[in-house]
């Protein structure tokens, strides 16, 4: 699959080495990097999926996920991470249905449409499919509360309004969107 998409010509200038906006950010592990700082483009591709459709001039761009990280884990065997990368200021900013929306473009239309065969190859085994929305420590009213406080307000509220998206499915694989804080490591 990795091979298949660094061939797409079309893709060339979405192939990056961070995952990173607005103060969210999530690290790769530097396993996957080289000695110049540059992912391993064998074994792990990171697209940057919203560069890819704002590039594409469309009359009305659809939503999309900031990046699209693929790893071979073994012979024809892959992770898939969609991330969305967000800065919260306030929870109540935080729109739901666009967010859901950013993910079924990637699925229904990038990886389901215009690089269907370099997605569903048969040989391709799907291992691990996630779904994350990252974000920054966002506040509440107060904003010096404890990690324990803040915890349980995320779960109460972001999460559970998380698990009232449908989930995704992908090849036999099933991910629903995961609150995940920046920083966050992928190994």
């Amino acid at each position: 699959m990795i091979k298949l998409l660094r061939e797409k010509i079309e893709l060339h200038n979405f192939f990056v080495n961070e995952i990173k906006e607005n103060g969210a950010f999530i690290e790769i592990d530097n396993s996957f990097y080289d000695e110049n700082h540059n992912l391993n483009n064998e074994e792990i591709l990171n697209i940057a999926i919203d560069n890819y459709y704002n590039s594409l001039s469309l009359r009305d761009t659809p939503p999309s996920i900031d990046n699209l990280v693929i790893i071979e884990r073994s012979t024809k065997k892959y992770s898939l991470y969609l991330i969305e990368l967000k800065y919260i200021s306030k929870l109540s900013r935080l729109n739901l249905d666009n967010i859901k929306n950013k993910f079924k473009t990637v699925l229904n239309d990038f990886m389901l449409n215009k690089f269907h065969d370099e997605f569903n190859h048969q040989d391709v085994c799907i291992i691990d499919f996630q779904c994350w929305l990252v974000s920054n420590r966002f506040n509440f009213m107060s904003s010096e509360i404890s990690d324990e406080e803040y915890s349980r307000r995320i779960r109460n509220t972001l999460i559970e309004k998380l698990l009232l998206i449908r989930p995704f499915r992908f090849r036999g694989k099933i991910a629903l969107i995961q609150s995940i804080a920046s920083g966050e490591l992928i190994v």
